[in-house]
């Protein structure tokens, strides 16, 4: 391919980059590990990660045993590009006669992986250095329904003859509820692609769903080897664990995938590049957890203080989308400190969130189905932190919820109070504020985000790093409130996100970050991109052992 563009006195002519890029772009033309690592450099103008070419080994043993790959591995790893997007167009400029199938957990990310394919084989310089045979067709479809492309070392007529058979496109894209995937038989590459997320598998039945969908509807369209049954098709399921009962898992557990886990850090005895983390945060607060000796998997984009950033967003989460450890993660509850009651003064600002809802007639017993009207009352200290000095918590009617808002706007100095719009919210929101002009009360709505996320993902930072404290005093509501974030992700979510709102209506000031530019973690190769394509890739030697 390469020495039909450049006469060795040509390439002899280029500088040592641009000679260094080409022989990079040259391994392309070997199916093998070391091929599609010649090929991820060329067209990203950066070598593939150390991590991630272990990742492309261990696929390919599977591949060669005709069984799929699983792998775990940690939000930010670069697990899409590397794995599913830029493999996929590797495998596209070897076998460009085979189709592909991407399946994400919605449609808009599986788009969003395609258009990049899509961007790539039509416009990347060094694809037609490496692969100049393989051109879009867009006379049969370049676009979201599917992409195709053509072999113009055929003529149309021996392409069409070649492709006759073939129905589906090239490479093609859907969530995992798209009907867009039923009746597809990839021959290529079937990749799995973050399959769950917050709003697909809360709850097991939804888990449930897409397991159904992935074991009864999606892999049997693969294709065997007539000889011995094993797999011809490339199948790759990427992803970051979401519970102990989620695909990923069923997957793992038939045994007929090579599984690879890969959390961003590991334990170490301190040896081989082992790197200590004190766990100190910005504010001074100390992860107890992270103290120690750890092997980081990407030491340049997640150094000691990226750690300690990611841990800061939330231990629960942290244990799961970065250590992918979920008996962790499952046992952590919303980690809070709490503010002596004695030293609440009646003179601070203060603000309140209501999670509502009502009953017609209230009960002398609470019904155990119905949910509770949450109201928590929240003051600002002169430290600029919020304190969860009170609140309300009961099931009640429509006119004692009204009650309870009205009688918060008499305390002294009381600021506002932001209610839950969603559902029957907003009709609440509406005639209570017809009814009382100039109330202190605004509506906030989740914008799709359940209880549990916003609690754990955005709450539960601002209580971990003291940015909201709960009092210590005794009564029903705090002790309720307490009890709740020690049970959290189970207990009363009512409660808790009578709270999240109250943190919705306190000062941004509180939850403002102050990391600088410098403290965050920087790119391998910071150059600016060249026009001239052989000098895409900065020379980091270093970066490629």
């Amino acid at each position: 391919m390469l020495n039909q563009i450049l006469t060795p006195e040509k390439f002899a002519e280029l500088s040592e980059e641009q000679q260094e890029i080409l022989a990079c772009a040259s391994l392309a033309r070997f199916d093998t590990p070391q091929g599609f690592e010649g090929f991820y450099g060329a067209i990203h103008g950066n070598p593939m990660p150390r991590h991630c070419r272990a990742w492309v080994r261990e696929m390919y043993d599977a591949h060669e045993k005709g069984i799929g790959f699983l792998l775990f591995a940690w939000r930010g790893s670069w697990k899409t590009t590397t794995m599913v997007q830029t493999f996929t167009a590797f495998r596209i400029g070897h076998e460009p006669h085979k189709t592909n199938m991407i399946v994400c957990a919605n449609d808009l990310n599986a788009e969003n992986i395609t258009k990049a394919i899509a961007e790539l084989i039509e416009n990347n310089p060094m694809w037609k250095i490496m692969f100049p045979n393989v051109e879009p067709d867009k006379d049969r479809g370049w676009g979201a329904m599917g992409y195709w492309v053509k072999n113009i070392n055929y003529s149309k007529e021996e392409w069409s003859q070649k492709q006759s058979k073939v129905i589906d496109p090239t490479f093609f894209g859907g969530g995992i509820g798209s009907s867009i995937l039923i009746g597809k038989h990839p021959s290529g590459v079937l990749a799995f692609d973050d399959i769950h997320d917050e709003k697909n598998s809360f709850s097991q039945r939804e888990r449930e769903g897409i397991i159904r969908k992935v074991t009864e509807v999606l892999l049997p369209t693969t294709i065997k080897k007539k000889e011995d049954g094993m797999l011809s098709t490339w199948l790759n399921v990427i992803g970051t664990p979401w519970d102990t009962d989620d695909a990923y898992h069923v997957l793992k557990n038939t045994g007929q995938f090579h599984f690879v886990n890969a959390p961003v850090m590991k334990t170490s005895d301190g040896k081989n590049g082992a790197v200590y983390i004190d766990g100190v945060n910005r504010d001074g607060i100390v992860f107890d957890d992270i103290v120690g000796w750890w092997d980081l998997a990407w030491k340049n984009r997640f150094p000691e203080q990226a750690i300690i950033r990611e841990r800061a967003t939330g231990k629960r989460s942290f244990y799961k989308m970065y250590m992918l450890d979920l008996l962790a993660a499952k046992s952590t509850r919303l980690k809070y400190y709490t503010y002596p009651h004695e030293n609440v003064d009646p003179r601070w600002a203060k603000y309140g969130g209501v999670d509502l809802a009502t009953v017609i007639t209230k009960k002398v017993v609470p019904d155990p189905g119905r949910d509770y009207f949450s109201m928590a009352y929240g003051t600002l200290t002169p430290l600029n932190q919020l304190v969860i000095y009170d609140g309300v918590f009961e099931q009640c009617t429509q006119a004692q919820a009204e009650t309870y808002i009205a009688n918060a706007q008499r305390f002294p100095n009381w600021q506002n109070t932001v209610l839950e719009g969603d559902g029957i919210g907003e009709t609440f929101y509406i005639s209570y504020m017809m009814r009382n002009p100039g109330a202190r009360v605004r509506m906030d709505k989740t914008k799709g985000k359940g209880k549990v996320y916003r609690q754990e993902q955005e709450m539960g930072p601002w209580l971990e790093t003291a940015r909201v404290l709960v009092s210590d005093g005794n009564t029903p509501y705090l002790n309720a409130l307490r009890k709740a974030l020690d049970d959290f992700p189970e207990g009363n979510n009512d409660i808790r996100d009578g709270l999240y709102w109250c943190c919705k209506a306190a000062p941004m000031t509180v939850f403002r970050n102050e990391m600088s530019e410098d403290e965050l973690p920087q790119p391998v190769d910071t150059k600016k991109k060249q026009k001239n394509p052989f000098c895409a890739i900065g020379r980091r030697k270093a970066a490629w052992n």
